[in-house]
């Protein structure tokens, strides 16, 4: 893919919003570079990571916009003043890498596709019930806290068959699944997922939540 200023190398599945980027950051991290990602739609999630060096797992999502980072091996909360992503949107054909080392590096390119994904932010209530529509019956779902420190909380409809789902893992470290929680679950509905209860990494009122939800295709 020639469309940044550097080459890439691309895996796209437009019908299914996901492309692999994979490329060399030849610059230093002040300077910016655009990477082309293939997708024909503006990402609205990226997750990169360098692989011939120590780094972590930098997350961008449009909720928190191109000045504003998170990570995905981390429950810190946003990092803001940031410029990883060089302070730019992406676009249709390109992405922008500025404030990361030179040298290799993986990202994963993502765009919300009706009845299969999506992915956005939902506020915390502070109590069950906590609707966050999707369009359709999630059968995945991850979710991060941004304005304070939370776990990267994952649920399924494999491990739990049915409502509440309330076994979890975490992305963000090496714990076992957490199974059968009685403070931190979330219901799958026809065209949405519930966060219930009031736990401050789920659905804490004045709390900010990034989610990426898919469907079993």
């Amino acid at each position: 893919n020639t469309d940044g200023t550097i080459q890439s190398i691309v895996s796209a599945n437009q019908a299914a919003g996901f492309s692999i980027v994979k490329f060399n950051k030849t610059t230093n991290s002040s300077t910016a570079s655009t990477f082309g990602h293939g997708l024909g739609v503006a990402p609205e999630m990226i997750i990169l990571k360098r692989t011939d060096g120590v780094e972590d797992w930098y997350v961008y999502n449009t909720t928190l916009g191109n000045a504003a980072r998170i990570q995905l091996n981390s429950s810190d909360a946003q990092t803001t003043g940031t410029n990883v992503w060089g302070q730019t949107d992406p676009t249709s054909s390109v992405f922008t890498v500025e404030s990361f080392n030179a040298g290799n590096a993986i990202a994963y390119c993502f765009v919300s596709i009706s009845g299969f994904s999506k992915m956005g932010s939902y506020n915390g209530s502070g109590s069950d019930g906590n609707v966050v529509a999707t369009g359709f019956e999630p059968s995945w779902v991850m979710i991060k806290r941004i304005n304070s420190t939370g776990g990267w909380l994952i649920f399924d409809s494999a491990r739990n068959t049915s409502n509440p789902r309330n076994s979890r893992l975490e992305a963000n470290n090496s714990s076992a699944e957490q199974a059968g929680s009685a403070s931190k679950f979330v219901d799958f509905n026809a065209t949405d997922f519930e966060a219930n209860g009031s736990d401050s990494e789920l659905n804490a009122s004045g709390g900010t939540y990034l989610y990426l939800a898919f469907k079993e295709n």
